[in-house]
């Protein structure tokens, strides 16, 4: 069981590293990075077959892309990078799908190393750090909205009802902070070296809105769910280790 987690763990650093290095190196050359993005999503549905995984991409890319250009057009951030089309790089689709696949998969391993540590899943100790997280969460949206414009405040608050009514499993806590860390961090290595910039970051020292983490982890929640919902109505995710990954709070 611990083989199958640190193989995953060593999987999904080397994709990390992968998806990280084609964005920060190949920003500027379009066609190099087209290929490059599409030739690793081929391998890993080839290689994993697991149409979770294909689920996960398809809404990324589907609902990703389409805010990209309206954010882009409405003047929130600006791409600077050649070969755009709409505003955005031909390849966004591809690195959307790619990034939170990738956003899933390091979730169910944190969910595989939970079930480790507390094989069972009415532990307190268990429920005790993930109420912790919980209210980490909270604290980091009561900032967020006291700071931001009210409508877009409004947003948020409104999706954070719904994952407190619907979405608020462990896997939906962890696969949230994911997104927002993984994608956040990502976002500030890409802005320093120059591939895009916000025109009304909040934080201007680092040249990022606040919300930023925020946004990163409601969308890994929203498209972690719908390929949640594929795995359960297809029962489908046979090929990734079965370390409590479908145990009941999930």
């Amino acid at each position: 069981m611990q083989r199958k987690i640190a193989i995953e763990i060593i999987v999904e650093v080397v994709v990390g590293v992968y998806l990280t290095g084609i964005v920060v190196f190949l920003w500027g050359h379009p066609v190099a990075a087209t290929l490059l993005l599409a030739a690793g999503i081929g391998f890993w549905v080839l290689r994993y077959q697991n149409k979770a995984d294909v689920a996960t991409m398809l809404a990324a890319a589907l609902l990703g892309t389409p805010s990209e250009v309206i954010c882009v057009n409405y003047g929130v951030w600006t791409y600077h990078a050649p070969g755009l089309f709409l505003g955005i790089p031909v390849w966004i689709p591809l690195i959307w799908a790619s990034l939170f696949c990738l956003f899933r998969r390091i979730t169910l391993t944190f969910t595989a190393v939970a079930d480790t540590i507390w094989p069972v899943p009415t532990a307190r100790s268990r429920k005790i750090v993930f109420g912790i997280l919980i209210g980490a969460i909270l604290v980091y949206y009561l900032v967020v909205t006291a700071t931001i414009a009210r409508s877009i405040a409004m947003v948020y608050t409104v999706i954070i009802l719904i994952a407190a009514v619907f979405w608020h499993r462990e896997r939906d806590i962890l696969i949230f902070l994911v997104g927002a860390t993984l994608g956040t961090i990502g976002e500030a290595i890409c802005m320093k070296v120059g591939f895009w910039h916000y025109h009304f970051p909040y934080l201007k020292g680092i040249g990022m809105p606040i919300s930023l983490p925020m946004a990163w982890g409601l969308s890994a929640v929203i498209i972690g769910r719908i390929a949640k919902n594929w795995e359960v109505y297809t029962a489908c995710d046979n090929n990734v280790p079965k370390v409590g990954w479908r145990h009941k709070g999930l």
